[in-house]
């Protein structure tokens, strides 16, 4: 900043004004120092920032690579949180890095809050976190009341799903779970609470599935050759229904002309410019918004953490394209 100071010809403290957005700089002598820093190539010292500042500037924000649902909501909080002092500091889970690393390292670096998403620790561990540091759960609910959370409707985007099929008169449907992934327990729970209730016990099926294109072609391949190809297939999440497409389309079993194909997430990232999957949509632009917002809030100097559950259930919509259709009458469900 003495650097900017002594090319723009003012004051230090003038300067710093201008850098934090303060009033009590001039407009045009505004724009020179800008022009100058600029010009310098001045690049603010975001950690010295934090240390100055009576509170936390930065939100940890703890996430897994490889995840398209994961990349979608990582871009909204960045939407969420332009035109706010606050930035996000990352911190990525793989397969060489776990999880407790990955949010150790955000507290390490003072972050005043954290988003995890799609968290698979125990929400014990969680619970521990929360209280040294306000933290908001997205896509993960939470029973603990220290911990904020946002989620979409497994449940009620389920019986849209399965409304759907049975609506164009399919009455075998087979859900392709994906019991490591965060919420995967959730959501086969809902497909068998739905399908019960709707009467397609007998028609239902849960098979383990996966979060790839390869586990999905996989998985295709296997119904045919067994010959075992229900009339309606319900997959976890979007890139396992896109490799269930792939693999019976390969075999020569038309969709949805004799097998009918639903995703789940609806991420803008996996469509394909031939065939547009039927989808369940999750709406991660609200999904972080409402997240940077609970964070904030805990970021309060009069909101506090408090004690109480805080949880938000977003709804899920069912997007209809190509991929389903009314059931081919007068075939087996097993047959291909």
């Amino acid at each position: 900043m003495r650097d900017v100071a002594r090319e723009a010809g003012v004051s230090q403290s003038l300067v710093s004004i201008v850098f934090r957005d303060a009033p009590g700089a001039g407009e045009q002598t505004r724009e020179r120092v800008l022009e100058v820093a600029r010009r310098l190539g001045y690049v603010r010292d975001e950690s010295a920032r934090s240390l100055r500042s009576t509170r936390p500037l930065s939100i940890g924000v703890c996430f897994r690579l490889g995840r398209p649902f994961h990349d979608a909501v990582l871009e909204g909080l960045y939407r969420a949180v332009a035109g706010t002092p606050y930035r996000l500091v990352l911190s990525a889970v793989s397969g060489s890095r776990a999880e407790e690393a990955a949010l150790d390292d955000l507290e390490a670096c003072r972050c005043g809050a954290l988003l995890v998403i799609g968290s698979l620790l125990e929400e014990s561990e969680l619970s521990v976190r929360a209280r040294r540091i306000p933290l908001v759960s997205v896509a993960r609910r939470c029973d603990s009341a220290e911990i904020d959370w946002v989620v979409s409707d497994d449940e009620g985007g389920m019986d849209r799903a399965v409304a759907h099929l049975q609506g164009l008169g399919h009455e075998s449907v087979t859900y392709l779970s994906c019991p490591g992934a965060s919420g995967g327990e959730n959501r086969e729970r809902a497909f068998r609470k739905v399908a019960q209730r709707l009467g397609l016990v007998g028609g239902a099926q849960v098979r383990v599935g996966g979060e790839s294109e390869e586990e999905g072609v996989r998985i295709a391949e296997e119904m045919v050759a067994a010959g075992n190809v229900p009339s309606a297939i319900i997959a976890s999440n979007d890139s396992l229904a896109l490799g269930v497409l792939g693999g019976l389309l390969r075999h020569g079993v038309g969709v949805p002309e004799r097998v009918s194909v639903i995703g789940m997430d609806d991420l803008k990232a996996l469509h394909r410019p031939r065939v547009k999957v039927t989808s369940l949509c999750q709406d991660t632009s609200r999904l972080a918004d409402l997240a940077i917002g609970r964070a904030l809030r805990r970021l309060s100097p009069a909101e506090g953490r408090g004690t109480r559950p805080r949880g938000t259930i977003l709804p899920m919509s069912l997007e209809v394209r190509d991929t389903t259709g009314p059931a081919t009458l007068g075939k087996r469900p097993g047959g291909a």
